[in-house]
């Protein structure tokens, strides 16, 4: 792969690599426009700052859908704990307890050195069901939480708990918004909601601020009623004198939710990944994933700096990622004749064994494209992308 800034891509047919938060919504548009992209991916989890109803169809559109999921998971770990403990740590920096009286137990009833009480059998709600949510859910079971996920669809055989109500998600400790920024999810939780919550819950936004009525959640928390622990806002950074910057019901983060030690380049890591899963696909027989991808619950961190580049694509494969054909379950291995059965009493069909495709030829590999799904943003058709894509990776072609 030989990376370029994007005012030096080919016309036509080039890959874009876009940190959509560094740019301005018109140089965001002048770099769109400057060519025929064949595929354009995000280093951003959240895709709020492509206008998809008026994207090509014969441009794919990616994201980094699971580069950030443990960073922001940890974050949302963290802000708990914090919020559990913010009557005092469980620790002291030296021992200022006087020496025990004879006779006298080692920890007298009652004695403490914090007012925490920690998250086993907290109430937490995680809104949201993408890479972040299904990881933060399990850490926090795993701590003792009784976790509840808010999803629009509830998925039968979950391990956790799950409802599409927000009267029962907003009824908890804790709530973790994970969900991305659309036309659904905007103000989702509004004033309404949020007057109907639990008092004293605290919210935990990892997301998008524009998912929760800002002025709203100022309010009760200039009330008492609720407390908040945010990693966006709106606007960023909020203006001087905003009431956030000084509640002491609020903790204020400045989108930093997303860093990690290898946050700066973790995007490679899924453009590589749908790279090599669309590389390997059949274009003409796999199905569409854009059919069945509707918007993924993942959060939408849109941060990670520094790229703005268009490669040119000159070998048949990405570095490192290897790329073998997995056939289906039950599909005949390439190459090997498989004769036709006929049904019990009937007659041999007059047709010729299946045809079947040369070793040269690799099957659709259906899991890893399954795997790639949610980092495929609709409305772009995929199989025509897909197409474009296999045209990249000929030899000799950049």
């Amino acid at each position: 792969m030989e990376l370029r800034p994007w005012q030096e891509a080919p016309k036509r047919d080039g890959v874009l690599l876009m940190a959509p938060h560094e740019l301005s919504a018109g140089r965001r548009a002048e770099v769109l426009r400057s060519v025929r992209w064949s595929w354009v991916h995000l280093t951003s989890a959240g895709a709020d700052f492509i206008d998809l109803a008026e994207w090509p169809a014969d441009t794919l559109l990616t994201r980094s859908w699971r580069c950030y999921a443990a960073p922001l998971a940890e974050y949302a770990l963290h802000a708990v704990l914090t919020h559990e403990w913010r009557r005092g740590t469980p620790w002291q920096e030296r021992d200022t307890r006087s020496a025990p009286a004879p006779d006298a137990p080692p920890v007298p009833a009652g004695a403490s050195t914090g007012g925490g009480t920690g998250l086993w059998g907290a109430e937490v709600t995680v809104a949201g069901w993408g890479a972040v949510g299904q990881r933060l859910a399990t850490v926090l079971d795993a701590l003792g939480a009784r976790v509840t996920v808010l999803r629009r669809s509830p998925e039968p055989g979950s391990p956790f708990r799950q409802t599409s109500d927000l009267g029962r998600a907003l009824d908890a400790d804790h709530l973790v918004v994970a969900l991305p920024l659309t036309a659904g999810t905007r103000h989702l939780f509004d004033r309404a909601a949020l007057g109907r919550a639990r008092p004293g819950l605290h919210l935990v936004n990892v997301s998008r601020a524009a998912i929760v009525d800002q002025e709203a959640l100022t309010e009760l928390c200039a009330a008492g009623r609720l407390f908040a622990t945010l990693d966006v806002t709106d606007p960023e950074p909020l203006p001087t004198g905003h009431p956030l910057r000084s509640l002491p019901t609020v903790r204020l983060s400045p989108h930093v939710a997303w860093r990690s030690r290898d946050s700066d380049a973790a995007f490679a890591d899924d453009f590589a990944t749908i790279w090599a899963a669309l590389a390997d696909s059949d274009t003409s027989a796999a199905p569409d994933p854009s059919a069945a991808a509707g918007f993924s619950t993942d959060p939408h961190s849109s941060h990670a700096p520094g790229i703005a580049h268009a490669p040119g694509i000159s070998d048949v494969s990405a570095p490192g990622v290897p790329a073998p054909a997995v056939p289906a379950p039950g599909a005949p291995a390439p190459g090997v004749p498989v004769p036709a059965v006929p049904a019990p009493g009937a007659p041999a069909p007059a047709v010729p064994l299946p045809t079947v495709p040369a070793p040269s030829a690799p099957a659709p590999d259906a899991r890893a494209l399954d795997a790639v799904i949610p980092g495929l943003v609709p409305p772009t058709s995929g199989r025509r992308a897909r197409a474009a894509v296999r045209a990249l990776l000929t030899p000799g072609r950049s």
